[in-house]
């Protein structure tokens, strides 16, 4: 069995957001949650502000073409959701909006997306959250301040874990902080969404794996993204949420999480495929929504069937002994990111120096999808 760990450190490197991405990142959603606390309008409802998405939860790859870098602010706010319709309560947002971002703003469904030039940020308004749950995101709540920078390394899990309101010894199921309500996409209805729960629960299925699950989601992200150009869904966090329910626990590599994920979404949900059913995959902390709701049942079989091509090809380079052979198949599940192998032996330094001499044409274009 060849797991190339350094092969895939250089791979992970490459595909994550740049220092660039990261530093716009970083400017755009600071810049906005300091004017949200400081504008005159909004201090009339606002409670909070936390970051959410893929970039809170570390699973975000990087930028492909023209693509921007992209943040979500959940904005929590005071507003009763009994005297003010998911329409109404968005509306407050807008004299901020015109005022700090004219021109550069526009509704899409429940949220209001900001267009800078390098990042797009996504304003996210939630109402009437419970008194603990305001304390706990207040500006000066534990929430709120928990750095988006901490790592997930095992000795820092059960700090981060605390300052989203989870208590390590109780269940996972018990939280100190409630759903937040947010408008449904109509902006007719609220709903319940729990983001904090899925970032804690991110946290903790990280540390259930030997800090390989973030990892063995932006692989997968990545082949979604490059080498699969059909369907359309899933991708995103309806994918990542898939990953999650399918990446068992304790694997010792990524390969290894790759290989045996693909696995499982092949088999689990293989009746469903057949019979092109959408399966019903409960949210983190609200398990009667359907994260997988908004995909059809004929995407979704498209989808697995491409599943179930990858998970043979990652099962052979997983089993291949001979770490040049595997790097191929991997290269080949994978794309052009994928660094080459030029050593004849099969040992970690072996792979970290081959990977220092990559190719310059290591560049995986959309246009590459083999898969589909």
């Amino acid at each position: 069995m060849a797991t190339l760990p350094s092969l895939f450190e250089q791979f992970l490197s490459d595909i994550r957001p740049t220092e660039e991405n990261k530093q716009d990142y970083k400017d755009g959603h600071e810049t906005l949650r300091e004017r949200l606390r400081e504008d005159d309008t909004v201090s009339e409802f606002y409670v909070g502000d936390f970051l959410q998405g893929s970039y809170r939860r570390w699973t975000a790859v990087k930028p492909i073409g023209d693509e921007k870098s992209d943040v979500d602010i959940i904005l929590v706010t005071n507003l009763d959701k009994n005297d003010n319709s998911p329409a109404e309560a968005m509306e407050n947002c807008e004299p901020f909006l015109e005022e700090h971002y004219s021109g550069q703003w526009e509704r899409k469904h429940r949220a209001y997306q900001i267009d800078e030039e390098s990042v797009e940020l996504d304003l996210v308004l939630t109402a009437a959250p419970s008194e603990a749950m305001q304390d706990a995101i207040g500006p000066d709540g534990s929430i709120g301040s928990l750095s988006v920078d901490a790592a997930l390394d095992m000795g820092e899990t059960e700090e981060l874990l605390q300052g989203l309101g989870f208590e390590p010894s109780t269940k996972s199921d018990e939280w100190k902080v409630d759903p937040l309500d947010i408008p449904d996409r109509e902006l007719e209805i609220w709903e319940k969404t729990h983001p904090l729960y899925t970032i804690a629960w991110t946290i903790d299925k990280n540390a259930r794996t030997n800090k390989h699950y973030v990892n063995v989601v932006k692989t997968i992200k990545w082949w979604r993204r490059t080498q699969v150009s059909e369907p359309e869904r899933p991708k995103g966090y309806p994918l990542e949420h898939i990953v999650g329910w399918c990446c068992p626990d304790d694997i010792e590599s990524v390969a290894e999480g790759v290989t045996l994920t693909f696995e499982d979404i092949a088999q689990r949900y293989d009746t469903h495929a057949q019979n092109e059913e959408t399966p019903f995959l409960g949210a983190r902390g609200l398990p009667d929504n359907n994260v997988l709701a908004r995909i059809d049942g004929e995407d979704f079989a498209a989808f697995h069937e491409n599943v179930v091509e990858a998970a043979e090809l990652a099962r052979q380079a997983l089993d291949e002994e001979d770490p040049s052979t595997s790097r191929d198949l991997w290269h080949s599940l994978l794309g052009d990111e994928f660094p080459p192998y030029g050593s004849d032996d099969d040992d970690s330094d072996g792979e970290r120096q081959s990977a220092q001499f990559r190719s310059s044409s290591g560049s995986t274009s959309v246009s590459d999808q083999r898969f589909a």
